[in-house]
């Protein structure tokens, strides 16, 4: 053993002194050397500039479609031909057990209605990126409503704004976040009001007015086009999440009582009104003479093709009226005639006044489904699976590749780029490398003669060489290295190459420093070059020793 490391040393020690001798002497298998230290250098250095501007590239694009969105969505299970989910309700058993996960970031409820934005100005001005300045008359654009509630993370756009604020939420009101894109288009400013049109099943556009209270500017095109900020309270209404009961007085008698009158809105529309006798398709009720209450419970149901119902869609929603009236109502026109409607809450008749407080309603109980943001993107499989076998049978979990396929295949393929690069420098390497070993074998021909004269044998010679193209990798590796990470460092504390966001979604050439990454590299570059290095390296058993000596 001891022995063995002597001789280990001794040919260590041979390869430094081969190493010096070039490094001070100008010979033919000097400039060899260096074209190959340097091909070594550069294709270090351009693997990792490569790899971290491609893999920082993928997680810009990455973070930006996920701040739009998050790692997983819950929704209701089932088709659905529009940006519209089924309405799930908000408390649920599973959501606290999910938040508890250490992978999860935090879970926000959200909510999609599409609207089309109308301008209100005839004509819009605007300046292309090229420096044109363009004139459109268009006054309406599509776009989607995201409603959002005071839980969601809004870290990925708090340095997107470029002008005004975030959306409040310490009360209810009509703030919009909207885009620089949209802002542009339709000639909106902070502060300004617009109106949106919103359709609503059958019954007609909605009209509805916001303020502008942010632009922000996210550089991803795909999203800024179209998606608009508000409360998560204005998509529950106008997608008739829930039902909302109201009570008035019918303009008629019946066997000379006042007949109250149920009136039910969202929901499935097949309304069943319960005035304390059990659920029933009629919505009057009669109340006698004197002082006394009525409650109303109404929901909707889902109607069965045999005509049966199953059990109430939405949770239903509760009103109440109190009358006081001195005599039963004596039926004819004039009579009622005096009945004053003096608001929604208060109903004058010529016999009494009934006053009626109706429901809140229930849409605040819903929401669209839920977003999962994760700490970690390599969570997001195992996570999928996880959340998937906790939520009840009829939702699903959308996990983000799913939802964009086509721009997570785009970055999958940026991959194959990685390792098509990777194996092309890494030939050119090795083949100059290989023809560095093959000049300095030729070039020591005599000194490998020499050597096996006084008793070397071949194995010992070619760890020589071999030593000394590990010698002259390393020294490569270190200095690829310097150049590689220091032009990734200046790049990222300086950013001074630019990109068009509008073509690349980035403002700036992304970096990203993965400390397995650089290792993965430089431990792939020394273990094939090794590898490949050992065969050139098998030419020293050819040569004969006397024949060697002579050669010059």
């Amino acid at each position: 053993m001891v022995v063995k490391i002597v001789i280990l040393k001794t040919e260590f020690f041979i390869a430094r002194r081969i190493l010096k001798s070039e490094d001070k002497k100008s010979k033919l298998s000097k400039p060899i050397v260096l074209i190959s230290l340097a091909s070594i250098v550069l294709g270090v250095a351009i693997m990792l500039v490569t790899v971290s501007v491609i893999t920082g590239f993928q997680d810009g694009i990455r973070n930006k479609v996920i701040g739009f969105g998050s790692h997983i969505q819950i929704t209701k299970d089932g088709l659905n031909k529009s940006m519209e989910s089924a309405p799930i309700l908000i408390k649920q058993d599973f959501i606290p057990e999910i938040k508890a996960l250490s992978e999860v970031k935090t879970v926000q409820a959200f909510g999609y209605k599409p609207a089309i934005l109308q301008s209100f100005r005839d004509s819009v001005s605007f300046e292309l990126a090229s420096g044109d300045t363009n004139r459109s008359s268009t006054d309406i654009k599509g776009v989607l409503f995201k409603g959002v509630d005071e839980n969601y993370d809004w870290d990925f756009f708090k340095n997107k704004l470029i002008a005004g604020r975030l959306i409040s939420f310490e009360n209810e009101n009509n703030e919009i976040l909207i885009s620089e894109d949209i802002a542009r288009l339709m000639g909106y400013q902070v502060n300004d009001h617009c109106d949106a049109f919103f359709i609503r099943d059958n019954s007609g556009p909605k009209k509805q007015k916001f303020q502008i209270v942010g632009i922000y500017n996210s550089g991803f095109e795909e999203f800024d086009k179209k998606l608009i900020f508000t409360q998560i309270n204005h998509i529950q209404t106008l997608n008739n999440w829930g039902v909302q009961s109201f009570i008035t007085l019918a303009d008629t008698c019946i066997n000379n009582q006042f007949v109250l009158k149920g009136i039910t809105t969202g929901g499935s529309k097949n309304y069943k009104y319960h005035w304390g006798m059990g659920y029933y398709d009629s919505p009057y009720f009669l109340i006698p003479p004197g002082k006394g209450s009525v409650q109303l419970i109404s929901s909707d149901f889902e109607q069965l093709s045999l005509g049966r119902d199953r059990e109430p869609l939405s949770l239903p929603d509760t009103s109440h009226a109190l009358f006081n009236l001195s005599e039963n109502c004596h039926c004819n026109d004039s009579t009622l005639a005096q009945t004053e409607f003096i608001s929604s809450n208060l109903i004058r008749t010529p016999f009494g006044d009934l006053t009626i407080e109706n429901g809140n309603g229930t849409h605040h109980y819903y929401s669209g489904g839920f977003e999962v943001i994760l700490n970690n993107w390599d969570d997001l499989d195992k996570m999928d699976d996880i959340i998937y076998e906790e939520i009840p049978y009829d939702l699903k979990t959308t996990p983000i590749t799913e939802m964009h396929r086509d721009i997570f295949a785009w970055l999958d393929l940026l991959d194959m780029n990685i390792a098509i690069i990777i194996v092309l420098i890494l030939v050119v390497s090795l083949i100059n490398m290989i023809t560095s070993l093959l000049v300095l074998i030729l070039e020591k021909t005599n000194m490998i003669g020499i050597l096996k004269a006084v008793g070397g044998s071949n194995k010992s010679i070619r760890y020589i060489f071999i030593y000394h193209a590990l010698f002259l990798l390393i020294r490569g590796l270190f200095w690829g290295n310097v150049l590689g990470l220091g032009l990734l460092a200046i790049q990222h504390f300086t950013g001074f190459i630019q990109l068009d966001a509008t073509v690349y979604s980035l403002d700036t050439v992304p970096v990203s420093f993965n400390l397995l990454h650089i290792l993965y590299i430089n431990s792939l570059t020394v273990i094939i070059c090794f590898i490949v290095l050992i065969l050139p390296s098998y030419l020293v058993s050819k040569i004969n020793p006397i024949k060697a000596i002579r050669f010059d």
